[in-house]
């Protein structure tokens, strides 16, 4: 292979792994101002990230994340003994929409337990255990039919069955007859 070729491959990897520092970097500053956000209520801006030097030095301006949130947090404390009557009326104001919020999200889960459960019944619990009784068909009312005349047969044998003397009595009542003896 020629050495431009490999020159530029160096070249190509080496503004590879700078943009992908350089990503990382940024994500790592977002991630930090979202946290500190997310903890303090508040934002702010931080310094952005300056691209990478090809020798992989990176430099991030940014203040750690302890001095930011120290900051938010003497601003807002600044704030509140600034107007405490503003502060009871948006404190008011703030429960009312929790409330509001609360309720609509209670609303929002029962109807959704609802759905739910109207779902469940309809695509497993009714087909499973529910079935509706269909129809029987004209060959299942002839089966059924020939089910019951052969119990009604069954049932008659039964009783003529006990109707007819035993086998022992009938034997004993013929036994003279058939055995005649030497009158004969």
């Amino acid at each position: 292979m020629p050495a431009n070729v490999i020159g530029s491959f160096e070249d190509s990897i080496e503004q590879g792994i700078s943009q992908v520092t350089q990503q990382a970097k940024q994500q790592v500053a977002t991630t930090i101002q979202t946290a500190a956000t997310q903890t303090t209520g508040s934002t702010f801006a931080t310094s952005p990230v300056h691209p990478a030097p090809r020798d992989g030095a990176a430099q991030v301006e940014a203040k750690p994340v302890t001095d930011q949130f120290n900051e938010t947090t003497s601003n807002s404390q600044q704030n509140q003994t600034q107007n405490p009557h503003d502060d009871a009326k948006a404190q008011q104001e703030k429960k009312q929409l929790e409330e509001r919020d609360h309720i609509d999200r209670e609303k929002k889960l029962k109807d959704a337990r609802q759905r739910l459960q109207q779902l469940h019944n309809q695509v497993y619990y009714d087909p499973t255990f529910n079935r509706r009784k269909k129809e029987p068909t004209v060959q299942e009312k002839l089966e059924q039919e020939e089910q019951v005349k052969q119990q009604k047969q069954m049932a008659e044998l039964e009783e003529k069955k006990k109707k007819e003397p035993s086998i022992a009595l009938h034997q004993a009542q013929t036994r003279a007859e058939i055995n005649r003896g030497a009158s004969g």
